[in-house]
Order: structure tokens, then sequence, then C-alpha cells
């Protein structure tokens, strides 16, 4: 998840001060030149319709920021975000926590206030908010979300790379031992264990939300665990990295990322053009080992049922009611 700088908001100075300012730009969001994105704070339309749906929900967790009486501690899906920790879906709401003893306070349709766990770390600051740490961040994804929506953020933290935009002097990777000092402060053993079943299929070799999200169905339906980005060589040297292996049955796996198509560090100079060629002789040369390689995008992900039945037509087994 790329780094994404917040635009500053159009507001009237002072809804003391300019009365008039502030009718004004409700009267501009009526119209639909300006968008409301919080009381009293807007973006034009242009902006807000130019934006990804992660930047919008990036914006929605700025507006509360600035209108906040304290500096909030942004949780959950709001710290993964703000942190660069990969989830599947833009979560509905902005989550921040309050201090513990207070059951969460008032949440409201767009806004989740959760209550904090007494002896977790200071929040970190990153790009001007104030953030969960890394761990129980991605401690309290397992907890709360199903494995699609916490085996990403989960992967990449065991991946051992540093988040963009961390804080100096404080810890920066993170290891299962220290995921799992964070889960023996959870409150319940039915928590603990939603945790540390995240924890335990967690692999930091997966390479993109995407392949982690893969595995996720994968699990969940009942596949075989696959070896991940092992090393592949022929006569004439090395073929790369396959995403998902399952050697015992002769068959790769490849996501099909849309950026493998597009961004520049991975065209490295290439056209498209020049890496769908890339990709077609380094898949027939993985045939020519006697391996099935079956590949799938983002949209057979949306619908799991399709990479189910990619897998299933592969020759994949699947054990009754998965994992």
């Amino acid at each position: 998840m790329s780094i994404f700088e917040a635009p500053p908001f159009i507001s009237a100075p002072s809804k003391y001060v300019s009365e008039y300012g502030s009718r004004r730009l409700a009267h501009q969001a009526a119209s639909g030149e300006l968008v409301r994105i919080r009381q009293g704070l807007y973006l034009t339309a242009e902006m807000w319709q130019a934006m990804r749906p992660w930047e919008k929900y990036r914006m929605q967790i700025q507006a509360v920021h600035e209108l906040a009486a304290g500096r909030p501690v942004f949780a959950r899906e709001s710290a993964a975000q703000i942190l660069g920790l990969p989830l599947a879906s833009v979560p509905p709401r902005v989550q921040t926590v309050v201090p513990p003893g207070q059951g969460g306070g008032r949440s409201r349709k767009t806004l989740q206030r959760i209550e904090a766990i007494a002896a977790d770390p200071q929040p970190w600051e990153m790009f001007g908010l104030l953030v969960t740490p890394p761990v129980p961040t991605v401690r309290d994804l397992a907890v709360h979300l199903p494995l699609s929506g916490s085996l990403p953020a989960m992967d990449r933290l065991m991946s051992q790379r540093i988040l963009p935009g961390s804080p100096c002097n404080v810890q920066l990777t993170f290891t299962e031992a220290n995921v799992a000092a964070a889960i023996e402060l959870l409150p319940s053993a039915s928590q603990q264990y939603r945790a540390l079943r995240v924890l335990e299929l967690a692999d930091g070799q997966s390479g993109s939300t995407g392949e982690s999200l893969s595995r996720a169905i994968m699990i969940e339906n009942g596949f075989p665990a696959p070896v991940l980005q092992a090393e592949f060589r022929d006569s004439q040297g090395r073929i790369g990295f396959p995403d998902f292996d399952w050697e015992e049955f002769k068959t790769l796996g490849e996501f099909d990322g849309h950026e493998k198509y597009s961004a520049q560090k991975y065209l490295r100079g290439r056209t498209p053009a020049e890496v769908v060629i890339s990709e077609k002789n380094r898949e027939n040369r993985l045939r020519a080992c006697g391996y099935n390689v079956v590949r799938w995008e983002w949209d057979d992900l949306k619908n799991p049922q399709r990479l189910v039945n990619l897998l299933r037509s592969a020759g994949l087994p699947q054990q009754c009611g998965g994992r």
C-alpha cells in the first residue's frame, strides 16, 4: 500500500468568526461543487471523485483527527491503513481507542470507539497521526476480522520488512514471539485462540496482498498448503519464483495483480506487452519441467468461488470444511 499524502480540507475559518463562510460551503456541497467529508470539512468534487477508495477512507481518518478535541489514537483497520499494513477491503468506519475502563465509549455510524488494553505499548506517531503500533494492530485484526481480512496484515508483519514512515527509536521489525506476547494480553481465551490461529497460518514469504488473500481462500476451502516463492531452474538457468508450489501435485499457482503490467518497479523499463511475453515464456519453461500452471487475478478473489473452481480444475484436493 503506497503512502498517501492527505490534501488540506476546505473549511470556514471558524464557525464563530464566519457563519457566512460555513453557509456558503454547505450550499456548495448541496450543489455538488464540494463533497462534505465530515462536519465543516470539504473537498472539491473533482478531487474526491479522482481518489481511490483507500484514499477516500484515509481522508475520513484525517477528518476525525482534525475535528477531535484531543489527539485520537487510531486502531484496527484505521491504524493498519495509516501504518501501511494491507487490508483486503475498505472498512465501513473509522476506529479509535479510548483509555481502559471506559467501555469503548460512544460509537456512531462512521466512527467506532474501542476500549484499549491496559498493557499495550504506547501509540506510534506516523504522518502526524497517533496509531496503535503494528503488533497490537495485527493482533486486533486477527481477533475481529475473518481470515481473509487479517492474514494479509499478519503476513506483512512476519516479512520482517520495515514499514515506511516508521518512527525512530522503536522496534521496527517483529517476530512471532512478539505477536504471541501481545496475544497473551487479550482478555478472553476465544480471542487468544482466534489470533493465534492467524499467527500460526502467517507466512512472511507472501509477496503481496493478493497472494495473502489467495492463501486465506485456500485455507478456508481446505486446499493443501503451498510452498511460497520457491526457486525453479532448468537447463537455461533460473526460471523464477512462482507464487505457490504444490510439489506433491506438480502444480504451480500464480496471482496476477494488475500492477505487474503497469507499475514501473515491475516493468523495469519494459513495455506491458514485453512483460506479457516474458511471463508466457516463463510459464512455458515451467510446463516443460512437468508442472501444471494455474493463474488467477483480482476478479477471482472478489468472488472466491472462482478461485476454488480454478484450483479444483487444476487437480488440487480439498479437505471437507477447510481449516
